[in-house]
């Protein structure tokens, strides 16, 4: 017969071509040949157990850690900022109440605040609706641009503020999913998706001696609970608590917090499938981790996805994206849907407003895709009639790229913008910035310093309020150009 009209033999499993010799072998050895090939095929099989229990740990661990980045995040800041964890602790204030920073941020003053800008007096908060409603009041502004960002535990984000709601003192409720109660005459709902979020406040601050009128504002803002609440009083001080701090995220308490704070969120839609792989490993919202009863495969699992998961993300952050002149402009902040890593990349970074609030542009490298370098000496020169286009205002502000801070420089001067004093247009209308450590010899620069030493920086461009043109993307920034020594 022709070899390519040979019969198929069928192949086997090795599992059930063993399992097959080993019955057979059992049939004509009796009961010790049985006792042996049961004990082989059970050992093979806890084995298994423990491939699956480790791999599955450690993939869906993986997809947990990315899914679960701002909720740790917000869940370990909130408890770090809500309790006296230190004594020189920079943020504290209680649930349901306010906190302001007093003065422009500085590289000294930003506490865990990431990549901060240096135009606005920063307030914040920690609101808990899980048993009432939260009553939020802000004074009348005068038309002075101030924003709060709400921000729930999925890091997604409304707004009060001018753009959105006006300048005129209001009084809004933040109220809870399913909330049927009445409210106080005047008092505006807000409904939030989750029953504990973050307001950070930015008020807008011209210069030095505006500051105390611009705290003057973030001082009548206040929020209480709606239990405690009398129209246009502020509540009694909450009283403190002190705890340890919480710190997380390299570790396998990440999962515990991420197991716990899931308990407390409503499902979302969408996501039942996920969560029921979370549930899977045992970190799911239907499941309860206890890190002193894992498995050793489970825990190994975990440990692994820690590390994959950090790495993921961190390597999201850095990759090179779609530029326009070598600024680097997210236009999907805020409103995240499934994309659960562009969300951590988010807050990896610092959160942020929604791209019709303040748009933000990065800039890592130079007109000749090579990094900013505090060693160099760069130019943004924007020609006559093509500033950054809004309906508020615009700045520019460098940070370490290491720490996202902001630079320490002589001058003390952390960001450049329209509506800096001083500032300086050449003969021709155009405008030109500096961006180098030492002072720059040409007239009609504005200087914005640089870190000192051989050390890598961001450029970030803030531009709140911005119009149509700049929100679609018909506006583009100047690039960042190198200048020879």
């Amino acid at each position: 017969m022709p070899e390519s009209a040979a019969p198929k033999r069928r192949r086997w499993p090795p599992f059930v071509a063993a399992a097959g010799v080993l019955a057979a072998a059992g049939a004509l050895l009796g009961d010790q040949a049985r006792s042996v090939a049961s004990r082989l095929i059970a050992s093979r099989q806890a084995r298994n157990d423990r491939v699956v229990r480790e791999e599955l740990a450690f993939h869906v661990g993986t997809l947990a850690y990315v899914y679960g980045y701002p909720i740790v995040d917000m869940a370990q800041q909130m408890h770090n900022e809500t309790h006296r964890v230190a004594e020189d602790q920079r943020v504290y204030a209680p649930p349901n109440r306010m906190f302001s920073y007093g003065a422009l941020v500085t590289p000294e003053t930003q506490g865990n605040l990431r990549l901060p800008n240096h135009d606005t007096l920063y307030f914040s908060g920690w609101y808990d609706v899980s048993q009432e409603p939260v009553i939020l009041r802000v004074p009348d502004t005068g038309g002075r641009y101030y924003t709060i960002a709400i921000t729930n535990f999925y890091s997604e984000v409304e707004h009060v503020g001018r753009r959105t709601t006006g300048t005129a003192e209001r009084e809004f409720a933040l109220v809870p999913p399913g909330f049927t109660g009445a409210l106080p005459a005047g008092v505006t709902p807000m409904p939030v998706e989750t029953p504990r979020g973050w307001l950070l406040g930015r008020m807008f601050v011209s210069g030095e001696a505006d500051a105390p009128a611009a705290l003057a504002l973030v001082e009548q803002m206040w929020i209480a609970r709606l239990s405690e609440y009398t129209p246009g009083r502020e509540p009694a001080p909450a009283a403190e608590a002190s705890a340890p701090a919480i710190d997380g995220m390299d570790s396998l308490a990440y999962f515990e917090l991420l197991n716990a704070t899931l308990h407390e969120l409503p499902p979302r839609a969408g996501e039942a499938s996920l969560m029921a792989q979370l549930d899977a490993i045992g970190i799911g919202p239907s499941t309860k981790l206890d890190l002193s009863r894992l498995d050793s495969e489970t825990r190994r699992g975990l440990e692994r996805a820690l590390k994959a998961g950090a790495a993921l993300v961190g390597a999201a952050s850095q990759r090179t994206q779609s530029a326009l002149n070598g600024w680097i402009v997210p236009r999907a902040v805020g409103r995240y849907g499934f994309d659960y890593l562009a969300r951590a990349v988010v807050v990896r970074n610092g959160y942020g407003n929604l791209p019709e609030e303040s748009l933000y542009a990065a800039a890592l490298l130079d007109s000749e895709e090579k990094l900013l370098t505090s060693g160099g000496r760069y130019r943004i020169r924007f020609e006559p009639g093509a500033l950054p286009p809004v309906d508020a205002f615009w700045s520019l502000s460098v940070y370490d790229v290491r720490s996202f801070k902001l630079v320490e420089n002589p001058i003390r001067r952390y960001s450049l913008g329209n509506l800096s004093r001083g500032l300086r247009f050449a003969t021709d209308g155009s405008l030109t910035i500096a961006l180098q450590a030492d002072e720059p010899s040409e007239p009609d620069v504005n200087w914005l310093p640089t870190p000192r030493g051989a050390l890598p920086f961001i450029a970030v461009m803030r531009m709140y309020e911005p119009r149509p043109e700049a929100l679609r993307g018909k506006y583009t920034l100047p690039p960042v150009v190198r200048i020879a020594d």
